[in-house]
């Protein structure tokens, strides 16, 4: 498995953003009204893919919010390579990144009901604030 960077751009990462979005809308049913599309509003500062045998399999986006602050987004893993440690590995590579430019603290939005994200999000040592 290999982790690429990659500009907001790029024709395989806003894929991988809309079918994020596809499953998030899916996903929350009748909650789907207060989910938000990605566009170019969001100002993404960095992106990283992760390719499985040359084969685009993830990503994660990086904000910075304030000074010292950043944000995890679109985190994303297509079903057949769910379970095989990309998700952590992106998310690793987003917090080395993030140090490096002087963040001291992450956040991000989740649903508590996916309990998969959640339970990495924890493990990371992310905190649930409602």
């Amino acid at each position: 498995m290999e982790i690429v960077p990659r500009e907001a751009t790029d024709a395989g990462v806003l894929t991988l953003f809309s079918e994020h979005d596809d499953f998030m809308l899916d996903f929350l049913g009748e909650d789907s009204s207060f989910y938000t599309r990605y566009s170019e509003a969001e100002n993404i500062e960095a992106v990283w893919a992760a390719y499985e045998n040359s084969l685009l399999a993830g990503c994660v986006a990086y904000r910075k919010r304030a000074a010292e602050t950043g944000e995890v987004k679109r985190l994303f893993v297509r079903r057949e390579y769910r379970g095989k440690g990309i998700a952590k590995k992106l998310l690793n590579t987003l917090e080395h990144y993030a140090k490096e430019q002087g963040c001291r603290s992450l956040y991000l939005d989740t649903r508590i009901s996916l309990e998969p994200a959640v339970s990495l999000y924890r493990a990371f040592g992310f905190q649930v604030i409602f």
